[in-house]
């Protein structure tokens, strides 16, 4: 028995909107990994995961204010630990930098390397046709109606944490 329809059996007696708000919660986790699995795949001839990736998009786009690792735990949501790993591993591999910051030397940003940069370059191009396909199937149409209600359901759910 697959999880689809164990889930459908355990909620058989409940209300429709709770069995629709719990089907609908656990197929967004569910898509969400194995969305992250296919990016993953994508970029593995560049020794790079999607948190990678991103966490390397992320520090690139320093022009208005630098990235401290805080903030990109937060874009990542990921825990102090989890970056701190993810750090690790990209600065032993020479693509990203902790900076002391000038104005108060106990933080610090981040910044991304030469050899961080050519591999993002390098990089995109797979990442971008990987999410292309991921979507491809709602059309750019059911894409962006999506993002806009996932957009929605984020505000709620950071409103309501807040």
């Amino acid at each position: 028995m697959d999880t689809g329809s164990r889930l459908h059996r355990l909620l058989a007696d409940r209300p429709a909107p709770l069995r629709d708000a719990v089907i609908a919660s656990r197929m967004l986790l569910r898509t969400a990994s194995l969305l992250e699995q296919r990016i993953d795949a994508a970029l593995a001839p560049h020794g790079l995961t999607m948190r990678e990736y991103l966490a390397q998009v992320l520090i690139a786009d320093d022009a208005v204010e630098p990235l401290r690792p805080s903030d990109l735990g937060t874009s990542l949501n990921a825990n102090r630990t989890r970056i701190t790993r993810l750090l690790d591993g990209l600065e032993a591999r020479g693509l990203v930098r902790r900076v002391p910051d000038q104005a108060d030397r106990r933080s610090l940003h981040l910044a991304q390397t030469e050899a961080g940069a050519a591999l993002v370059a390098a990089a995109t191009p797979l990442a971008h046709a990987a999410y292309l396909a991921a979507w491809a199937p709602l059309g750019e149409d059911g894409t962006r109606r999506t993002g806009g209600a996932l957009r929605r359901l984020h505000e709620h759910l950071a409103k309501d944490a807040s």
